[in-house]
């Protein structure tokens, strides 16, 4: 975590300087977790009915990526699962119960498993730390998760 301890530190509490402090959690996901990537997806505002990519950095190509939006009236299942759960674990995304929705997403990107974890300022979900292993499935740890759970808490606290 320490691509996003240095970005947090240099925070302002400035909306500006934001993008940041997302890009490093989304590397230190990466790195931390040997993920091909690692992303932060905010709610919608209002009712939360879509979730919009602030950043993704894939370690593919190293590249970050921004934009992509998923809608709750295609991804149901997926939406239900992180509500009702706050997190979701699929070791093999296109195929899980609350993934499988997302398969044009899931093909696009290669994505063989997902682990997603809600972040949550003030007691509401505002948005979701998400790894993707790429090529093949990967089966997640406890540990996997209890780092993207403290990932998720350090983002919540950032976000106040």
């Amino acid at each position: 975590m320490r691509h996003v301890r240095s970005a947090l530190a240099a925070f302002r509490g400035r909306a500006e300087d934001l993008p940041p402090v997302f890009e490093a959690a989304c590397r230190d996901i990466v790195e931390d977790l040997g993920v091909s990537s690692g992303s932060v997806w905010f709610f919608e505002e209002g009712d939360g009915t879509a979730i919009e990519c602030a950043a993704l950095y894939d370690a593919r190509d190293a590249r970050v990526l921004r934009g992509t939006k998923l809608r709750q009236a295609d991804g149901g299942p997926y939406f239900d699962a992180l509500r009702r759960d706050r997190r979701v674990v699929a070791d093999d995304a296109q195929t899980h119960p609350a993934t499988a929705c997302l398969k044009n997403y899931l093909l696009q990107r290669d994505v063989r498993s997902l682990l997603d974890h809600v972040v949550c300022t003030g007691g509401k979900e505002v948005a979701v730390l998400c790894c993707e292993q790429g090529g093949r499935k990967r089966l997640w740890s406890d540990q996997d998760a209890a780092y993207l759970e403290q990932m998720a808490i350090m983002l919540g606290v950032a976000l106040v």
